[in-house]
């Protein structure tokens, strides 16, 4: 189209809003309605070439632009990275260090804090154990049935020993901190998964359809081919040229 003959912006604002009263009042009812309508549609669809025109150059402008900045952006962007580089590979060596050095010295608190517990488990019953013979060796010396019975029921009560608690012995230094991530694996059993969302056990929004692969298969089978869960439907497309 020349230039000299191209619509301005405001002719084309102008008649585009036209068209949405034209477009409400329409009425198809017959074969000739009907031809109408759809040259009205290839006239929209002209108008719509028409305006996308003269915005073109404008946009293609600003994307120059864009493309200007977001090269200029990515070039110190890079540049950021490679001298941040050998920092990166550093915090990720002193990270792990540290990580490994924590969960080596909370394993071997715990393990003292479990034998220290057991320990202490074992001093109770003795004491509880040594306490109640001695209950029952003074019964028989007396003949004080009613101490023979408590003595016995101290035995039939549960012995609990106080709960033994190990300090952490990690340094805590300001700025550093070490908290829990816990994630899921990558490999998941989604047949199992599916059988635990089914059964209730398992929350349904784990499982999130993947509607690019669906709607492939719906294009593929034409919706002739049943899926259980899936409810096939032909979203029918009209086009129209200028």
């Amino acid at each position: 189209m020349d230039t000299e003959l191209a619509p301005s912006k405001q002719a084309l604002n102008t008649e585009a809003l036209s068209w949405s009263a034209k477009a409400r009042g329409l009425r198809i009812v017959d074969r000739e309605s009907c031809v109408n309508a759809s040259q009205l549609l290839r006239s929209v669809k002209t108008l719509r070439l028409q305006v996308q025109k003269w915005f073109e150059p404008h946009i293609e402008a600003a994307m120059e632009t864009k493309r200007k900045a977001e090269a200029a952006r990515k070039a110190l962007a890079d540049e950021r990275d490679k001298m941040e580089a050998p920092l990166v590979e550093a915090e990720s060596v002193i990270k792990r260090s540290l990580l490994a050095y924590e969960t080596e010295q909370e394993r071997l608190r715990i393990e003292e804090e479990r034998r220290l517990q057991a320990e202490a488990q074992r001093q109770a019953e003795a004491m509880t154990l040594a306490a109640a013979a001695a209950m029952e060796t003074e019964a028989v010396a007396t003949g004080n049935t009613e101490l023979l019975e408590e003595a016995a029921s101290i035995l039939e009560q549960p012995i609990e020993a106080p709960v033994v608690s190990v300090e952490k012995t990690v340094p805590k230094v300001q700025g550093v901190t070490f908290r829990d991530n816990w994630k899921a694996h990558p490999h998941i059993d989604v047949l199992a998964l599916a059988a635990a969302v089914a059964a209730g056990t398992a929350p349904m929004a784990f499982l999130v359809p993947n509607m690019t692969a669906i709607n492939q298969f719906a294009r593929a089978t034409q919706g002739l081919q049943p899926v259980p869960g899936i409810a096939w439907f032909n979203d029918r497309q009209i086009a129209a040229r200028g």
